[in-house]
């Protein structure tokens, strides 16, 4: 009895928590950091404070769970593109082949930019940041390395300077695309940030 009384309260405090989460992320999209509070996202979410507090102490808090959700949901991604198989051991190949799966999603995109604005101001939220974009790295490190030797390849740098690269980059891609410059090169320029930082394993 104990077993399911505590599985059904891990059960919906999970639950609780993803509500949370997703309507911060709604208000955070509206309303931008600034103008976000715990009292909004309660009522979007449909909770109480307590409910709030007994999963986040702040703000800064539930921005940092959406980058760790989001960020493992762009790993999953990447991991599920790349396990069934890449179309050729051209880069280029690589690169298309991985961006077909990759979300351009306007509204964390635009929560991540005021987030990072902040963490140049606030210490804390710097800390924070840098310790998810830390973790991101981390978690696409190992993908990437597998890739890369799938089609012959090795990293000639340290390779979170090479996912560090490769992420600053995309990210600024996909700024430019939301605010409708043209980016059609953006792909190329990856491909070109892997044959500099890469080479082919010698037979």
């Amino acid at each position: 009895m104990t077993t399911t009384t505590d599985a059904r309260t891990t059960r919906r405090r999970a639950e609780t928590r993803a509500r949370l989460l997703a309507a911060a992320l709604d208000v955070l999209g509206e309303r931008g950091l600034a103008r976000s509070s715990v009292e909004n996202v309660c009522e979007r979410a449909g909770y109480t404070r307590g409910a709030f507090y007994s999963n986040f102490a702040t703000m800064d808090d539930v921005v940092a769970a959406l980058y760790t959700d989001q960020a493992g949901a762009l790993v999953e991604r990447v991991e599920e593109r790349l396990a069934g198989g890449l179309p050729g051991t051209d880069l280029d190949q690589l690169v298309g082949h991985v961006l077909q799966v990759l979300p351009v999603d306007r509204q964390w995109h635009a929560v991540r930019t005021e987030f990072t604005a902040q963490a140049l101001r606030n210490p804390e939220a710097a800390t924070t940041l840098t310790r998810q974009r830390a973790e991101l790295r981390a978690r696409l490190a190992p993908v990437l390395v597998q890739a890369l030797e799938r089609i012959g390849r090795r990293p000639t740098v340290p390779v979170d300077d090479l996912v560090r690269a490769l992420v600053t980059a995309h990210e600024g891609l996909v700024t430019a695309h939301l605010l409708g410059e043209p980016t059609g090169v953006g792909p190329r320029l990856l491909t070109v940030a892997l044959q500099t930082f890469t080479e082919e394993v010698p037979a």
